[in-house]
């Protein structure tokens, strides 16, 4: 599934705790209805690109190409925009 919106928060979390593997969770928005809110970027993918660092992609708009594995969303591929949102004040 083909997804666009901004990121909200992106959060880095050891999944399952204890094995060392890290995920990239991702909170978006402004994605149609239906579609998650809530999508995981594994780890796979964030040795590929050292610039997928949290605090840089919150608040940029986003594309990706998603899908279902066991019951959770996973980016297989994502770009990111410009930043989009304000900065914090």
């Amino acid at each position: 599934m083909q997804i666009r919106g901004i990121v909200q928060t992106a959060t880095l979390e050891e999944t399952p705790p204890g094995s060392g593997a890290i995920e990239m969770i991702l909170r978006v928005q402004g994605v149609g209805a239906g579609q998650p809110r809530r999508l995981i970027i594994p780890y796979s993918l964030l040795l590929e690109d050292e610039s997928l660092d949290p605090d840089l992609i919150s608040g940029r708009g986003f594309e990706a190409e998603i899908e279902p594995v066991e019951q959770r969303w996973v980016v297989a591929r994502i770009a990111f925009a410009s930043r989009v949102l304000r900065q914090p004040e």
